[in-house]
């Protein structure tokens, strides 16, 4: 169905390339067709945008839809909470063994793709791109007929080796010689990228062998966060990045959480030369351990975990510098009855509709621009994973991805405000300037003003190699 006309006028259009701009933006066939002011408005719906801000729309490099409910009903759920948030483009972690029946994880994702695009075409309310994640030399063997598809970005776990809870979550850890001829093959197939969770299971082990099972029933998060040291994440980031350099293989670091873990990449950048993309995620940069330490049950439990305010700033001034290239997520969503105890609740939490409010509101604190906000949470995930010019900025030619945001309007973030199946969010509290009003999908008015205008309107993204 052809998308409606529309004219956006009187907003200051937050282009990622340029700045800010005063401008309107036309709209039709779903894509951005002019950018000026005064365009004509005939035959076209008008949206009056004064004193609002036009940002492409957000992208969430990182999620998990289907590890606690089915990828279906997270599907519908989890990407209604995206729309609310200004985010139009989630990256799902893929999982072949999480589907509407189990399969091995090491099923060849031929057999699965069909499956998991038709589930996505026909419930999500937004654009979903997929990481496939990878633990077979089998499925290895198939990453440049994946690209072929449109898939070009490859998950895999160096950590969670053997763990019985993460298999059950599609996280299955591989050992050094999966990973190293991953990243081999990457190396060969242009434009394909590999993402690494990186935590040193061993390095873990030795840290928490002292702990009876009474620490472990009373543990805080901030000896929590002691049982999982950055020196695991560090050395596991070395590691990789070592292998790396080896082979050629550009690689993504997810959810970095720590200095010594940003130091190492700025080391094998400078000294190795070696192409790395690192994000982080919205817990690392406004929360703690000792603030999660005040919340009930484990609602912030996640891994890696929160560090301290020290290693947060620090996370901020390399997303000023550029160190760290993207934010995403690591959103799931799961009922707060399995968020009770620290140390045997699952690891995660929403985190989809909060992010852009969030990160707008404490970059601008921190004096970064609107500009640096709109690349790192919009253009550089764009670019790293194959999806720019299409996706990621505003510019002539690019889908009609727009969130319109009031940075004036304070909100209180609520999960009973929130849109997520999940009914608790670890930001309950905290104060926000940066109001999602609308968000268009492919020139969709999809969200207005807390209202689901239309849904079942995403698509899988295909995406182009990384040049």
């Amino acid at each position: 169905m052809e998308s409606e006309k529309w004219v956006i006028k009187n907003g200051t259009i937050v282009n990622p390339e340029y700045g800010e701009i005063k401008a309107d933006i036309k709209i039709e066939n779903g894509i951005v067709t002019a950018i000026g002011r005064g365009l004509c408005e005939e035959g076209c719906k008008v949206y009056d945008a004064a004193d609002k801000y036009l940002f492409p729309g957000f992208i969430d490099t990182h999620v998990h839809l289907g590890n606690f409910n089915s990828f279906e009903d997270d599907c519908r759920s989890e990407t209604i909470s995206a729309a609310a948030g200004g985010v139009t483009t989630v990256c799902q972690m893929a999982k072949a063994s999480k589907l509407t029946k189990f399969r091995p994880p090491q099923t060849s994702y031929h057999e699965v793709l069909d499956e998991i695009t038709d589930i996505i075409d026909n419930n999500s309310s937004v654009d979903i791109a997929l990481h496939l994640n990878l633990s077979s030399y089998e499925q290895i063997d198939e990453i440049a007929s994946y690209a072929e598809l449109g898939h070009t970005s490859f998950k895999f776990f160096m950590s969670y080796v053997g763990m019985e809870g993460a298999i059950k979550m599609g996280a299955i850890g591989v050992r050094d010689g999966i990973i190293y001829a991953a990243l081999n093959k990457v190396s060969e197939v242009p434009g394909t990228l590999a993402i690494v969770h990186c935590e040193n299971d061993d390095l873990i082990e030795f840290f928490q062998r002292s702990m009876t099972e009474k620490d472990k029933e009373n543990i805080s998060f901030s000896d929590f966060a002691k049982s999982r040291p950055s020196i695991a994440e560090a050395e596991n980031i070395h590691r990789l990045l070592y292998y790396a350099a080896e082979t050629g293989a550009t690689v993504y670091v997810p959810h970095v959480s720590s200095i010594k873990a940003i130091n190492v990449v700025k080391e094998a950048r400078k000294n190795s030369g070696v192409k790395v993309f690192v994000e982080t995620c919205p817990q690392y940069l406004v929360l703690t351990h000792e603030e999660a330490n005040k919340m009930p049950g484990a609602i912030a439990k996640v891994t890696p975990t929160m560090r301290n305010r020290e290693t947060l700033d620090y996370l901020w001034e390399c997303i000023k510098d550029g160190t760290i290239n993207t934010i995403g997520t690591d959103h799931c969503s799961l009922g707060l009855d399995k968020k009770k105890s620290v140390w045997y609740s699952p690891g995660g939490f929403p985190g989809i509709e909060t992010i852009a409010p969030l990160i707008i509101t404490e970059a601008r604190k921190r004096g970064i621009s609107l500009q640096r906000v709109s690349q790192i949470l919009s253009y550089n995930a764009a670019k790293i994973f194959g999806m720019l010019p299409r996706k990621g900025t505003l510019r002539i030619g690019a889908d009609a991805d727009i969130a319109i945001l009031d940075l004036n309007k304070e909100v209180t973030i609520k999960a009973e405000n929130l849109h997520s199946s999940s009914t608790f969010t670890p930001y309950e509290g905290f104060k926000t300037k940066a109001y999602v009003e609308a968000t268009f999908l492919r020139g969709d008015l999809i969200w207005r003003d807390g209202d689901l205008l239309k849904a079942k309107t995403g698509k899988t993204v295909l995406r182009k190699p990384l040049e």
